[in-house]
């Protein structure tokens, strides 16, 4: 990592260009909850079903408390402090070092902007220096080739394909499994 970055986990861990990874809470709920249920957001997700606002607080009750495995944060953009999606790091390992990536751009005017590229990385970051992951891993629908693009961008590399592993509009999706090592993440 080079000096420069050093000094920038130092200092603002969770800021990157473009957007600042905040805690989440429950007065995001409503915000959450309209983009769990949009088609277009979850078009790309492995979600299926709709959620009611009482699950989708009840999910965030757990996803607000650090720690036990979990680094669930919100996106708002750096400039205005908006909410524009979500991002964490997911059943992590200490024994193994590694985590599970997850992200959501919720805000559709957010999206192909570069924010979801500087969430990664600033969250990438976030893993190996605070969190001292080793390995950061996702998964990827085969039919999010933007996605794709974005997690290539930042430096995962594909590492197999689920085949027909998820069924859903009525047809069977491959899944692709990326990694990160320490060491690999691209900053442009």
């Amino acid at each position: 990592m080079a000096l420069m970055e050093r000094e920038l986990i130092r200092e603002r861990p969770l800021e990157g260009r473009l957007v600042r990874l905040r805690a989440r809470d429950l007065a995001d709920e409503p915000l959450l909850w309209k983009w769990i249920n949009d088609p277009e957001v979850t078009q790309n997700l492995m979600a299926r079903y709709p959620y009611s606002h009482a699950a989708e607080t009840e999910w965030l009750k757990t996803q607000t408390a650090p720690g036990y495995g979990e680094a669930g944060l919100g996106i708002e953009t750096l400039v205005e402090g908006r909410l524009i999606g979500n991002i964490g790091l997911h059943r992590a390992s200490a024994e193994d070092r590694r985590a599970t990536l997850g992200i959501m751009i919720g805000e559709g005017d957010f999206r192909d902007r570069g924010y979801g590229t500087d969430a990664m990385r600033t969250l990438c970051r976030f893993g190996f220096a605070m969190m001292n992951m080793r390995r950061i891993e996702l998964d990827v629908l085969a039919t999010n080739p933007r996605a794709f693009h974005v997690y290539e961008k930042v430096g995962f590399q594909l590492e197999g394909t689920r085949r027909e592993a998820l069924w859903k509009f009525g047809r069977w999706i491959d899944i692709h499994m990326m990694g990160l090592h320490e060491g690999e993440l691209r900053w442009d």
